[in-house]
């Protein structure tokens, strides 16, 4: 019932890159580091080491976040290595996250015009490939293609980025607003001021001559500072997950008494980028989409909960995507095969054979604001978020056969009186339905607002909303 791997994924691509050499002759190195804030607390660090030669330039960087769940450490670092030819093309990276104990990795390299890449977590190990247009750019050193030609006040244009941690592709729109003067360790430093926006995320970032970023800030509340080394290193008490929480709580206009009992509401979303952005399904619906004053929009959504019954005529074929496994969801790996089918038996109906699932997952996985990267971390350790808890479903459910798809939005919560960041599993018996192993509901109440669906990019499109979305009941 949280967003720390979003927030520490939105944060990495956006501090990850904090130094950019215009102009690269001969060989040389530098390090450069940023303290990390969020809303004025300190969060972490990043580190930066650029060299460069005349065979290419070599960036690795370590993003560090220090957070706490209670007695818990959770904290984070992500480690990065990107390998650049002279013409700063992408050639290889390399990007190991890890928290509390769980790692996940992946490897790329470019051949021609696609990027293979390899996918490691605990029981994963699988090679991809995805076609990588020539001008795709790697998040973690735009910066260096961005300041090679030089800036100038009014250039604007929209770069195509690959970002590491999702293995999305994504179109970046940037324009030079002007030239500010900063404080830098006592002394002015001129700068260019840079907006930078895509899918409704926007920061504005403030470059040196010397190509090294002396201030970054996004409309999520974080912001970053040049810093020395001893400077940056030096962290605040740890932010807490539950303070994160608490930060992006979306409060609608009035409480909502039983909301677990809720079968049928309407809401009020504002303000929307586009008048699409909402999806619609099998239980909500847009009534209404008008556009407001300032160019953004205000959707009318009704969200109904699904009627009890049972579904006995089979599957029928949506994608095959949906069975798929993957670092998240190992759905064919011995361990969760075997429970699946323990839970199953031999039961026919899988309507039943799904809820059943949604009951074990319920019962046996303790509600602890933990992350756990996978599905079979959450197994393993029996504890978690909802993100395990639907990791975990969904791999089980996949591996008895039942396509299954993440969802990610909002769920009202009665302790903090609004709504929370949240993810559930649909399931397709038939027609889509959709549980919430979480809360231990076969049937989830009109409460649960989808935004987002998928497990790699799903998360990732969440913070579209984080800190900007209003919601009033009708």
């Amino acid at each position: 019932m949280k967003i720390l791997a979003q927030i520490i994924f939105v944060l990495w691509v956006f501090c990850g890159s904090v130094t950019a050499q215009p102009l690269f002759q001969g060989s040389g190195e530098r390090e450069d580091w940023m303290g990390t804030y969020f809303q004025g607390k300190k969060l972490g660090f990043t580190r930066v080491q650029t060299r460069w030669s005349l065979q290419g330039i070599e960036v690795d960087s370590t993003v560090f976040f220090q957070i706490r769940s209670k007695s818990i450490d959770q904290s984070t670092t992500i480690n990065q290595k990107t390998r650049l030819g002279p013409d700063f093309k992408l050639r290889s990276f390399s990007l190991l996250q890890e928290i509390t104990g769980h790692r996940q990795q992946v490897e790329g390299r470019v051949e021609g015009n696609r990027l293979i890449y390899r996918i490691k977590s605990r029981g994963f190990d699988k090679e991809k490939s995805i076609e990588f247009p020539p001008g795709t750019l790697p998040s973690s050193t735009f910066l260096l293609n961005l300041l090679a030609d030089g800036l100038k006040v009014g250039q604007k244009g929209t770069l195509s980025l690959f970002l590491e941690p999702f293995q999305m592709l994504v179109d970046l729109e940037y324009e030079v607003l002007r030239k500010d003067n900063l404080e830098y360790e006592g002394k002015s430093v001129e700068t260019f001021a840079i907006k930078q926006k895509f899918s409704g995320i926007e920061t504005t970032l403030w470059i040196a001559g010397d190509g090294s970023v002396i201030k970054e800030t996004t409309n999520q509340g974080f912001e970053s500072f040049k810093e020395s080394a001893e400077v940056a290193q030096k962290l605040d008490e740890p932010l807490t997950v539950s303070s994160i929480i608490t930060m992006s709580l979306v409060k609608p206009d009035q409480p909502i008494n039983r909301s677990e009992r809720v079968r049928e509401i309407i809401f009020h979303l504002q303000p929307l980028r586009s008048p699409d952005l909402i999806p619609e399904d099998q239980r909500q619906k847009i009534l209404k989409t008008e556009q407001l004053p300032n160019g953004f929009y205000r959707a009318t959504l009704q969200v109904k909960t699904e009627l009890e019954q049972s579904f006995s005529s089979g599957l029928g074929k949506p994608d095959s995507k949906y069975l798929e496994d993957s670092a998240q969801v190992q759905s064919r790996h011995p361990m969760i095969r075997a429970l699946a089918r323990d839970l199953t038996g031999d039961k026919r109906n899988v309507w039943q054979v799904a809820k059943d699932i949604n009951r074990w997952v319920h019962q046996n996985l303790a509600k602890e604001l933990v992350d756990t990267v996978t599905a079979l971390d959450a197994l393993h350790e029996r504890r978690g978020e909802c993100q395990s808890h639907t990791y975990l479903f969904t791999a089980l459910a996949r591996a008895v056969g039942i396509p299954t798809r993440i969802v990610n939005g909002l769920v009202y919560s009665q302790e903090y009186s609004g709504f929370l960041y949240h993810a559930w599993p649909e399931v397709y018996v038939g027609e889509w339905r959709a549980l919430d192993p979480t809360f231990g509901q076969d049937v989830v109440d009109a409460t649960h607002i989808k935004l987002t669906e998928g497990t790699q990019d799903g998360p990732f499109r969440l913070m579209e909303f984080v800190g900007k979305l209003k919601i009033s009941i009708h």
